[in-house]
């Protein structure tokens, strides 16, 4: 694994984990060999936004995130193609799968404890 940003290994394993769905999504749908020139920019704007992410090492999953840095028609067009590639996904790489869930439930009690956190200080 190559890591192109200075964040977490969490964090490079969620962007290489959405880098593929979106090549699956693309492959699948699109039918090309090659992936299309709308999924490829799709990509370099996901890249670009997890490694200019402002939040850093306290970075959850994208998805669970409290500030979202995806316009929201990108974070729809995301949605979508999480939801339809995640049961496919999870056939042809199953380690990865759930490697990818379990770090969005990670993410998600991180953000529940750190709300507990702010609401007791109130």
């Amino acid at each position: 694994m190559i890591v192109i940003n200075n964040h977490s290994v969490r964090s490079q394993r969620e962007l290489n984990t959405v880098k593929a769905m979106i090549r699956l999504y693309c492959k699948t749908l699109h039918r090309g060999a090659v992936m299309c020139s709308e999924c490829e920019s799709l990509i370099e704007y996901v890249e670009e936004r997890v490694t200019g992410c402002r939040l850093g090492e306290q970075k959850p999953s994208c998805m669970h995130c409290i500030g979202h840095c995806y316009q929201s028609a990108k974070r729809l067009q995301m949605i979508h193609i999480l939801r339809w590639t995640y049961p496919r996904y999870f056939w042809r790489h199953p380690f990865r799968a759930i490697h990818f869930k379990l770090d969005n439930l990670r993410s998600v009690q991180m953000s529940a404890a750190k709300a507990n956190i702010i609401a007791k200080t109130s």
